[in-house]
């Protein structure tokens, strides 16, 4: 079933440069932004985040291989994190997305599912806090968690430079819910039936 309202809800937030989306497990977060980055034909590059991303390194060098896949057409590959650039990794890391960026035709979106998966106070946290700071017009980064935003970054969604889309707008309303229901069961459903199964799952 599209979500045409979420998808109304996701254009409005690209108006901002970073759109956090989170909501518990099987809340569709994913499935949400994969259809609507299909839908809207946009270019993307879809990172999985997972624990090994607490090691700035390890991070850097497979977001090297997702940015070979998403842009083929670049001979250059982004360059490893070697140790001569740790005493300037915030150098380095905003260098790297400015390089990372410019290889993603706008508009076009980069994308961290399943952020829950590394610690808030992790390095991960603060690379994608610096390379938030380079992102370009015509370019959005989108974050899938099931947690709300770390407080650090509370700054960003006050100066309007992060939307964050919650539970609370991903949840079913009683016409989404109705929609599903229809389309996965056969035969006329009444109006009472459908409001039990959607109080009952509570737009989940």
């Amino acid at each position: 079933l599209p979500r045409k309202r979420l998808f109304s809800l996701l254009d409005h937030a690209r108006k901002k440069p970073v759109i956090w989306i989170c909501g518990p497990p099987g809340a569709g977060k994913t499935v949400l932004v994969s259809s609507y980055i299909e839908g809207r034909r946009m270019p993307s590059l879809w990172y999985q985040v997972d624990e090994g991303d607490s090691d700035a390194a390890s991070f850097f060098y497979y977001m090297g291989l997702a940015a070979k896949k998403a842009a083929p057409s670049k001979k250059r590959p982004l360059p490893p994190l070697t140790p001569e650039y740790l005493p300037g990794l915030s150098t380095f890391t905003r260098r790297y997305f400015e390089n990372l960026y410019n290889r993603l035709k706008a508009p076009s979106c980069l994308v961290f599912d399943n952020c829950q998966d590394v610690p808030e106070d992790s390095g991960f946290y603060g690379i994608i806090r610096e390379g938030f700071k380079a992102i370009p017009s015509g370019v959005n980064v989108i974050m899938l968690c099931r947690n709300c935003p770390p407080d650090f970054l509370a700054r960003m969604e006050m100066n309007h430079l992060m939307e964050v889309i919650g539970w609370d707008d991903l949840r079913l309303t009683p016409e989404e819910s109705e929609g599903v229901m229809r389309l996965k069961l056969k035969g006329r459903l009444s109006k009472e039936m459908l409001q039990e199964c959607h109080n009952k799952t509570n737009g989940w």
